[in-house]
């Protein structure tokens, strides 16, 4: 007898089964997606791989570092051990294996998911599995910085967007802008600028105008003879608008 599905999305389910399709579908594809993800969390909680992320400074270190990355590691044996109790619950042989890794006891449910399917607890383990998986989804493949392209042309709101990507979202209105067109426009202001200041002092009126351009970057133009101070030891901002527009093309 079917019925409907029991995570409320309101498809109707198989005779006998209490999830439809698309809910066991995304159970079984998070099974996957454990198994595969499993190695790199591991790697990750061991210190023998990284993720990308976004930090600043270093803080000094009162005791010897810690082998394990504490939230990672914590995470891998959640997962550990949700899957062997799922493997305990339906018999699976690799539950009681001690040398089964996180994939091999993913791969047993998936190979033989009558038994989980069936089951008249299948929505609490679809709750765990998915959710655990989406956990690890996010550690292994944390989500990219954005990165502001500057002011929108249409109603002058900060355009924000992928750091590698050639389009960005305006916070305003929600317009998709191509960052050459605000590069552009953000440049055409900057050449008519009178501003002149430090290295430091340019640095910061360009972050100002949604340019991130370092201190550093600038006196090396200076060094290289591509800048030059004035009189009484200035920088020019509108003499930096050709050395932007190369360095952004």
């Amino acid at each position: 007898m079917t019925g409907p599905c029991v995570n409320n999305d309101g498809a109707r389910t198989a005779t006998g089964r209490l999830l439809c399709g698309d809910c066991e579908q995304r159970l079984l594809n998070s099974l996957t997606a454990i198994g595969e993800d499993a190695t790199p969390l591991l790697m990750i909680a061991t210190k023998r791989a990284s993720v990308s992320m976004q930090g600043n400074g270093h803080a000094a270190p009162v005791q010897s570092p810690s082998p394990l990355r504490d939230g990672m590691w914590e995470l891998y044996c959640e997962t550990e051990r949700l899957l062997r109790q799922l493997g305990l619950r339906f018999n699976y042989a690799k539950a009681v294996d001690p040398r089964a890794t996180v994939a091999a006891l993913a791969g047993a449910v998936i190979s033989d998911p009558e038994p989980l399917l069936s089951s008249g607890d299948v929505l609490a383990w679809y709750e765990d599995i998915t959710g655990i998986a989406d956990r690890i989804r996010t550690a292994v493949n944390p989500a990219r910085p954005r990165i502001a392209f500057g002011a929108c042309p249409e109603c002058g709101s900060v355009v924000w967007g992928d750091p590698d990507e050639q389009y960005g979202e305006c916070a305003g209105c929600g317009s998709r802008v191509n960052r050459r067109a605000v590069s552009d426009r953000l440049l055409a202001r900057l050449v008519v600028s009178e501003v002149r200041g430090t290295p430091t002092q340019l640095s910061a009126e360009c972050a100002k105008a949604g340019i991130r351009l370092p201190a550093s970057t600038i006196r090396s133009w200076v060094k290289r003879g591509r800048l030059r101070y004035d009189d009484d030891g200035k920088l020019s901002l509108s003499e930096l608008v050709p050395l932007l527009d190369e360095r952004r093309r």
